[in-house]
């Protein structure tokens, strides 16, 4: 008889989390779970998980990027899933080279139904480089650059021009001409009846969910 593989569900929201226990334990996955960072790494122990699959935001406390690399470190081998709702990591404030090597990225906005998270799981286990949906040209935000999401990311977090710039280090000048980009690069008309600003925030939130003020 093959070994039921041991996979580590990491995810706040409880409903999410039952529906993901359900389908991959329907799939023939040994599945335990945890809804932090903290709880995730005393569950492991235990378990010696052989796959994770890893929300972003895990509420207060260590994220699942800094898990993702104590999993990684403490368990070779373990195939590792970034699943998230955000369409990359810039808008969650990372870059790529802030995952661990060979870790796939699914976006929960992709996940159509269980055999779909399932099939997803099961190629990220066989080419983890296959799976890599933060890089989709078509993805939410992709015209954007870094430093235009940066700023983004900041907006909708209610920082002002002065803050924005004060905390990046720049003038406001320098931030206000960023912005700007942000509007053409979102096709914002800032002479349009709809305030820019809020318009953009808007697009943010509504691809990402409301950001962690900071």
């Amino acid at each position: 008889m093959v070994p039921s593989r041991r996979l580590l569900v990491v995810e706040d929201e409880p409903l999410v989390a039952a529906l993901l226990q359900e389908a991959l334990s329907g799939a023939g996955f040994t599945v335990a779970a945890a809804n932090s960072a903290a709880e995730a790494k005393k569950v492991a122990k235990d378990f010696d998980p052989d796959i994770a699959v890893v929300d972003i935001n895990l509420g207060s406390g260590a994220n699942g990027i800094d898990l993702a690399f104590v999993l990684h470190a403490t368990y070779p081998g373990i195939a590792l899933v970034i699943l998230t709702k955000h369409p990359d990591l810039r808008t969650a404030g990372f870059s790529k080279k802030d995952l661990p090597p060979g870790c796939g990225f699914l976006r929960k906005d992709l996940i159509r139904d269980s055999k779909h998270i399932v099939s997803a799981i099961e190629e990220v286990i066989a080419k983890p480089s296959n799976v890599r949906q933060d890089s989709d040209p078509q993805r939410p935000l992709a015209k954007l650059t870094s430093a235009q999401i940066e700023v983004l990311r900041m907006l909708s977090q209610g920082h002002t021009n002065a803050a924005i710039a004060a905390k990046r280090g720049t003038s406001i000048r320098a931030t206000e001409q960023l912005i700007n980009l942000v509007y053409l690069g979102l096709g914002i008309p800032v002479d349009g009846d709809i305030n820019p600003r809020v318009e953009a925030t808007r697009m943010f939130i509504n691809a990402t969910g409301m950001p962690d003020r900071q």
